[in-house]
């Protein structure tokens, strides 16, 4: 959200800092679309800057995200449950918060580790907070007009943690043709980053081609099941 003038300020004072040889350090964290809204401001200073990519944590990285604040406020929580924790979360870090507000907040006697009945117990509530969650990202994808390719994208994924770049470009290529609108290169990079300024796909660079991998892969199952049914 920050604007242009801000933007510029801010990096001209981190330069004039840097040229009278003053250690300095700018950290911006913001949504998927940060580099690139960054870009908007006219300044390659921006691309020089180290990036840190976003995107879902892994089991062991999820398990800690959950495991360590509990026992730092004095609390454990059993292998099961918190197995049961990091498997309906995804990964998906405001899942991980969302549930682990729940379960503190609803496990009542303070003293005794976290059972899976504790998470059962709260499972309910963080389902409809999930549906609503979805509601709204589902809204945003129609309001731009990118819920088939969206869809398109989610039937790629199906069954697969990650796809090459060429093929989910290709199949936002056949949805838009579908649509009856522009399906060249660069309406389907356009759609493309706009998935990805959603949050709806991650782009990852670990390999040697350019992948992507779902950004909530629930959130995919979702918008199938939301498509079927407006087409049944």
């Amino acid at each position: 959200m920050m604007g242009p003038e801000l933007g510029l300020e801010l990096r001209n004072a981190v330069q004039n800092a840097q040229l009278g040889n003053c250690p300095v350090m700018l950290v911006l964290a913001g949504t998927p679309d940060l580099p690139r809204h960054l870009n908007t401001m006219g300044a390659s200073f921006w691309e020089r800057c180290t990036a840190l990519p976003t995107g879902r944590l892994g089991p062991d990285d999820s398990a800690d995200a959950v495991r360590i604040p509990l026992e730092d406020g004095g609390r454990a929580i059993e292998a099961d449950a918190l197995e049961t924790v990091v498997r309906d979360s995804q990964g998906y870090p405001y899942f991980l918060q969302l549930l682990g507000e729940l379960i503190w907040d609803g496990s009542p006697v303070a003293s005794s580790p976290i059972s899976l009945d504790d998470v059962n117990r709260v499972r309910p509530r963080f389902r409809m907070v999930q549906r609503r969650f979805y509601g709204n990202r589902f809204r945003k994808l129609k309001r731009a007009m990118l819920v088939p390719v969206a869809a398109a994208v989610a039937s790629l994924f199906v069954g697969r943690e990650r796809r090459a770049q060429s093929e989910v470009e290709h199949a936002v290529c056949g949805a838009l043709a579908e649509l009856g609108r522009a399906a060249d290169e660069a309406a389907s990079i356009e759609a493309c980053e706009r998935l990805c300024d959603f949050g709806y796909v991650w782009p990852v660079h670990d390999g040697t081609e350019e992948e992507f991998e779902p950004g909530i892969p629930s959130l995919m199952d979702y918008v199938l099941i939301q498509v079927k049914r407006r087409a049944g």
